[in-house]
């Protein structure tokens, strides 16, 4: 079909789960609230879950708390990761040092995450890339050495697992991020969980204020636009209005952490088994482009590290020379084959001016931000779309 057009990631919402949002939305009851904290605790290993209006603003806080553990310093962020995690630390005011990224994993580079806490980072954050595990252990060794917090950003990791136990069950903070491109989604939310000392005092100051009647409506309608348009069949449309800017990367300003609303919370509820089910049919489908391309083209792929189990939100895949290596760039497009994060942290005028000014090199990091492309992985792909992207990157010359 010429109008069809994949989104590069989704997030099944279902017209059960929306109406189960509404519902939830005009009554002024926690019930969806607290049981999905209690379900994150015990599926995350937590000692206590506080629940955002977005994986963002749970970030910030978690900012707030690991600062505050350290009696202050300048935090650590991957010089190569979503623009979100930079916004969170723009949201705290925190001087920011960048270390670099393994281009073959998507991991920290451990070399370039010690010396940057050489250079007095006590808090850093650690991002799993579109459900690719990384090794944590010897992450939080190199941590431990300097006396550092590790916080980790499990916001892409839904349904991955590191050596059989859930991303985002590591360190002694986690964050998850319920948006709509996160693959188990209420529309909108986050996830702060804490684990180890985690106090009653620090719990006294994580209590983000009810965002009110108008976000509960807020979260309906974009569950109600993301059911109806979030279809390859009709996901032209909005891919077309330019102020959307959806598939695209930009720096949004942090907000004021908020509550998570119940419409959200209901909605999750509702929708996880599907969330579940759809992770496991991007596992096979991520694993099966992997065997597809594991010889014959230049586009490079990631493999999982030993001992991981990626859920695949998407395929990275490193092109050399952009979609201008595929025989069909624009088709190479429709399908879903769109660029990772354009830039590193460094070029973000907001990160910069939060730098010491001294200047680094993320080579890692800067390779990926010329090269990475994603792949889309989910249900909705046919057959014969999955068959089109193993026989575009095969074909791909860089």
């Amino acid at each position: 079909m010429r109008f069809r057009r994949q989104p590069p990631v989704y997030s099944p919402v279902t017209f059960p789960s929306i109406w189960r949002a509404a519902v939830r939305a005009v009554r002024p009851a926690s019930e969806p609230t607290a049981a999905l904290g209690r379900w994150l605790t015990r599926e995350y290993s937590a000692a206590a879950a506080v629940l955002f209006g977005s994986g963002t603003q749970a970030l910030q806080d978690a900012l707030r708390l690991a600062l505050r553990r350290v009696h202050g310093s300048a935090v650590g962020l991957p010089a190569f990761t979503c623009f979100d995690v930079a916004s969170a630390a723009v949201g705290v005011d925190a001087h920011i040092v960048l270390y670099d990224l393994d281009p073959a994993t998507l991991a920290p580079d451990l070399d370039s995450l010690a010396r940057v806490m050489e250079r007095g980072v006590r808090v850093a954050i650690v991002s799993p890339l579109y459900g690719f595990p990384v090794d944590w252990e010897a992450i939080e060794s190199v941590l431990a050495h300097y006396g550092g917090v590790g916080i980790e950003d499990a916001a892409q990791g839904f349904q991955a697992r590191w050596r059989g136990r859930s991303v985002g069950s590591f360190g002694p903070i986690s964050v998850l991020s319920f948006g709509r491109g996160k693959g188990w989604t209420g529309g909108v939310g986050g996830a702060l969980l804490l684990r180890g000392d985690a106090s009653r005092d620090d719990l006294e100051t994580l209590q983000p204020e009810y965002a009110g009647w108008a976000a509960e409506l807020r979260v309906v309608v974009l569950l109600l636009a993301q059911w109806a348009l979030g279809r390859p069949g009709w996901y032209a449309i909005p891919a077309a209005i330019p102020w959307l800017e959806l598939g695209e990367t930009i720096y949004r300003d942090p907000t004021s952490p908020r509550a998570v609303t119940r419409a959200a919370a209901a909605c999750l509820e509702r929708s996880r088994d599907a969330a579940e089910q759809e992770a496991a049919v991007r596992r096979a489908n991520g694993l099966a482009l992997l065997h597809a391309l594991r010889r014959g083209s230049d586009a490079v792929t990631i493999k999982p590290l030993p001992g991981a189990a990626a859920s695949f939100l998407r395929l990275p895949v490193r092109l050399s020379r952009g979609l201008a290596g595929f025989s069909e760039p624009a088709r190479a497009r429709r399908l879903g084959i769109l660029r990772a994060y354009p830039s590193v942290l460094a070029e973000l005028p907001q990160v910069s001016a939060r730098m010491d000014g001294a200047g680094g090199r993320w080579p890692g990091a800067a390779d990926l931000a010329r090269t990475l492309f994603t792949a889309p992985t989910h249900s909705r792909l046919s057959t014969s779309e999955h068959q089109e992207i193993v026989r575009l990157l095969r074909g791909y010359r860089g």
